[in-house]
């Protein structure tokens, strides 16, 4: 009901889960969604976190049977972590997922050097920081990569990108305390 208060007050309410993630599953409750729909959202989730991973495995194992890439990526259901959190909702599936989305790119990027992958890799890294800051670091792998990968002016462009991303996070640190 108090964004600003949520904000400032983050680490007083006793949660593990990233503020931005919180303040998602406020809004879903303003829509009038229950905890029931809310689950069953996690659980679609979790489908599509399989999905990309398979293509994952398919960008990065091309030479290697589909149906082979298919057994690897369901068996992901096989972990008793994974399916409680596709039922009991946390920041780290979206997080996972929009994880895994950054590393589709990336993959992408890497067979097809087009910037529209690279742009769409650091989007979705950022969005699964804000979700589970964890992710975060591995923007250091990232940026090595790109830097070994792209000439200075693409450099200053995704310096100028993640700065622009990051502003969100340097308000809620800085400005808000």
């Amino acid at each position: 009901s108090d964004l600003k208060n949520t904000l400032l007050n983050y680490e007083s309410y006793g949660h593990r889960h990233s503020p931005v993630y919180l303040i998602f599953l406020s809004l879903i409750k303003n829509f009038g969604l229950s905890y029931d729909a809310l689950r069953f959202v996690h659980l679609n989730l979790s489908i599509l976190l399989i999905y990309f991973f398979y293509k994952c495995l398919v960008l990065k194992f091309n030479n290697v049977e589909k149906s082979l890439l298919v057994i690897l990526s369901l068996s992901i259901f096989l972990s008793p972590t994974f399916r409680s959190l596709a039922i009991w909702p946390s920041s780290r599936l979206p997080g996972l997922l929009f994880f895994v989305l950054s590393i589709y790119e990336f993959l992408k990027f890497q067979k097809t050097s087009l910037n529209i992958h690279l742009i769409r890799n650091i989007f979705f890294l950022i969005i699964s920081s804000y979700i589970s800051p964890n992710f975060s670091l591995f923007i250091i792998y990232f940026f090595y990569y790109y830097l070994k990968k792209l000439n200075f002016k693409n450099i200053i462009f995704i310096l100028i990108f993640c700065f622009i991303l990051a502003l969100p996070a340097f308000y809620y640190l800085f400005i808000l305390d």
